[in-house]
C-alpha cells in the first residue's frame, strides 16, 4: 500500500511538472524583484526564507494559469507560479502571498518531521495550514495582523467546499474544528483589532 501511494505521489508530481510551463531562475528572480513594491512583506519573507531556512534547498518558477501559487516537494525545492505576480489577482494581496509562502515551507517542515511511510496529502496539507498559522501569529505578535486574519479567513472559507477530492479541503475541514485553530482565531479577534 505504501508503495502504490510512493508510485501515485511520483506520477501525480510528474503529470503536474509537464503541464507547467518552467521559467528559468534568473526570469523568476528578475519577476519577484520587479513586484518588490507591489508585494513588500512577501518579497522581504521570500528573502528572509532563502538566506534562513535550512529545509529550503531551491526555489523553482513556473507560469502556469489556474494551477495554484505555490508546491513543495520532499527535496527541499518550493515552486512559485509568477502568473500571481505578473497578473495581480485581487483575492491573491501581500498578505495571502506571505500565508502561500509559510505554507509552501510548512510542508518541507511536515517532509522532514515526519517519517515517510507516514506521510499522507491530508496530513501534509494539514501541517502546512498549521505551520503558516504559526509563523503568521508570530507576525501578529510583532504587530503585523493581516497575514493572520488573511490566512483564518481564507482556511475557513476554502474549509466550506465540497471539492472533498482535494486534499487541501479535508484538512481544513477538520482543522477548523479543532482547538488549535480556535485558538488563533480567540487571539486575533483579541489582539488583532
Amino acid at each position: 500500500m505504501q508503495k502504490l501511494f510512493f508510485v501515485a505521489i511520483l506520477l501525480i508530481s510528474f503529470t503536474a511538472k509537464a503541464q507547467h510551463v518552467k521559467v528559468p531562475d534568473t526570469a523568476g528572480y528578475r519577476i519577484i524583484e520587479e513586484n518588490k513594491q507591489a508585494f513588500p512583506k512577501f518579497y522581504k519573507l521570500f528573502h528572509q526564507l532563502l538566506e534562513n531556512e535550512p529545509l529550503l534547498k531551491q526555489v523553482n518558477f513556473i507560469n502556469k494559469k489556474g494551477k495554484g501559487p505555490g508546491f513543495a516537494n520532499p527535496s527541499g525545492t518550493v515552486t512559485l507560479d509568477l502568473d500571481y505576480f505578473i497578473n495581480k489577482k485581487p483575492r491573491f494581496n501581500d498578505d495571502r502571498l506571505i500565508v502561500i509562502l509559510y505554507h509552501e515551507v510548512g510542508h518541507l517542515h511536515y517532509y522532514n518531521n515526519t517519517p515517510r511511510a507516514k506521510w499522507t496529502p491530508e496530513e501534509s496539507e494539514k501541517a502546512a495550514f498549521e505551520y503558516s498559522l504559526l509563523k503568521t501569529k508570530e507576525m501578529a505578535v510583532n504587530k503585523d495582523c493581516a497575514p493572520l486574519k488573511t490566512g483564518l479567513h481564507f482556511m475557513l472559507l476554502r474549509s466550506q467546499s465540497n471539492e472533498t477530492s482535494d486534499p487541501h479541503v479535508r484538512a481544513l475541514k477538520r482543522m477548523v474544528n479543532e482547538p488549535l485553530y480556535a485558538e488563533y482565531v480567540a487571539y486575533q479577534k483579541e489582539k488583532c483589532k
